[in-house]
């Protein structure tokens, strides 16, 4: 039997059960303004759209903000609060708590006693809420996905312009019973997006062991091997060489410009934002790593410009993982390399493809690592690069290796990729699964 409906009056919210009400926010949910003044807890809750809130301990720091070392500002979040982070909001940064806790003064926290917290929860989670939000805020402009999604949000809304926004409000036992049912199914979906995510890892772990095989101890079998003196590499092939970076490349500086002198056509240039952005794959070019400056910088700065079997390479970077990421030029081009920056020119006229390799990998990046201190991010220099040493096999067995990877990694990003758009089919499914049970245009059964 088809239920009753009736026009809600609100865009986001569209048709709701005719049974539904529609109240303010502040007539269902209470703000918790409890202060820690009296240090009632030390367990600092943290929260993100992307792991939702738990306790900071369990946070992995990636050079965000810290907690305070006093607590006494912050506020005290109890078991079934719903929180949300008043600069994020729009991007998800909400949930229920599990915890007693205390989490920073830019956080909300509301709770209720004759509604059921969960089910509100998962309306403030609908991208069709969290869209409805933009013009309530005040800050930096949003950012938004090719998929969609709006993240990196510094987009404040004041609690003030949330308490008198109207809300579905089902009886209580419905309200119950659509978390219920909500908390099963995505329960369900979450499962299979951590098995999934979990097999992309595995899937990378085993790209990175057949890049590392192939660039150290190359693809052919039954081979004489040598000890290399070295470390990080152990034994090589017999025929190879060890040689410093510097016998290959020469060094150059990407251009001395900022974001703002980007523009929407013009030279391509890549910047240390695109080396390391998961669009790079590091042994080739591709559209998406491109961003664009003025025809002006030919003449200016013809020096930074690039060509084919040159590598760009970050200079700094957030994590340890990430030094030594690097663009590798596989065509000719007008192309700059661009802000934060070095260049590796090429000394030879030859493919570098293989170099392009070995630098992904990290027995190669050890070298690196080991000379690198952290400040606010770790700086990846010209005097850091210039130490290092580079394998090297014949032209002819780089070639060799250069196909044969060539042809297993892509094989490898297909998969990766099938798991990839089962991951946003997933997650598209169930964004949708929930707006349609919360606002009532399906009935659970």
């Amino acid at each position: 039997m088809t239920r009753a409906m009736k026009d809600s009056g609100i865009v986001w919210l569209g048709n709701i059960p005719e049974n539904w009400e529609l109240r303010k926010w502040r007539y269902i949910l209470t703000e918790r303004n409890e202060k820690n003044d009296t240090l009632e807890t030390k367990e600092v809750l943290s929260l993100g759209y992307n792991y939702g809130l738990i306790p900071a301990s369990e946070k992995e720091y990636s050079g965000g903000n810290k907690a305070r070392e006093d607590l006494t500002g912050y506020k005290i979040v109890r078991p079934n609060d719903i929180v949300m982070n008043s600069m994020n909001i729009v991007c998800g940064s909400v949930d229920i708590s599990k915890y007693t806790g205390c989490v920073s003064p830019v956080y909300y926290a509301f709770y209720t006693t004759e509604n059921e917290p969960k089910y509100f929860n998962y309306i403030f989670k609908t991208e069709q809420f969290e869209r409805s939000l933009l013009g309530l805020g005040n800050g930096i402009l949003i950012k938004e996905t090719e998929a969609g999604k709006l993240v990196s949000v510094r987009l404040r809304i004041p609690i003030d312009k949330l308490k008198p926004l109207l809300l579905p409000l089902p009886i209580l036992s419905e309200q119950q019973k659509i978390a219920e049912f909500l908390n099963k199914k995505c329960s369900e979906i979450d499962s299979v997006l951590t098995k999934t995510k979990e097999s992309i890892e595995e899937y990378k772990l085993l790209k990175n062991a057949i890049i590392t095989q192939a660039v150290t101890k190359g693809i052919r079998p039954n081979r004489k091997m040598k000890d290399s003196g070295i470390e990080w590499i152990g034994e090589i092939p017999e025929e190879w060489n060890i040689e410093p970076l510097t016998n290959r490349f020469s060094f150059g500086k990407g251009l001395p410009i900022t974001k703002e002198n980007l523009v929407e056509k013009g030279i391509p240039v890549i910047s240390y934002g695109q080396i390391h952005g998961k669009y790079n794959p590091g042994t080739s070019l591709v559209e998406q790593l491109f961003r664009y400056v003025s025809e002006e910088y030919l003449n200016s700065n013809p020096q930074c410009l690039v060509h084919k079997n040159d590598l760009i390479v970050a200079d700094t970077s957030e994590d340890l993982d990430g030094c030594g990421n690097a663009a590798y030029i596989d065509k000719e081009m007008k192309l700059f390399a661009g802000y934060h920056t070095v260049i590796l020119f090429a000394k030879n006229k030859e493919s570098n493809k293989y170099f392009s390799y070995l630098l992904k990998t990290d027995a190669w990046r050890s070298q690196i690592r080991a000379g690198l201190i952290e400040v606010k991010l770790y700086s990846v220099s010209r005097k850091v690069l210039k130490k290092t040493n580079l394998l090297i096999p014949s032209q002819k067995e780089q070639t060799e290796i250069v196909e044969y990877l060539d042809k297993k990694c892509s094989q490898i990003d297909t998969l990766i990729a099938k798991k990839e758009q089962l991951i946003t089919e997933l997650e598209t499914y169930n964004k949708s699964h929930i707006y349609e049970y919360v606002t009532g245009k399906k009935e659970v059964q």
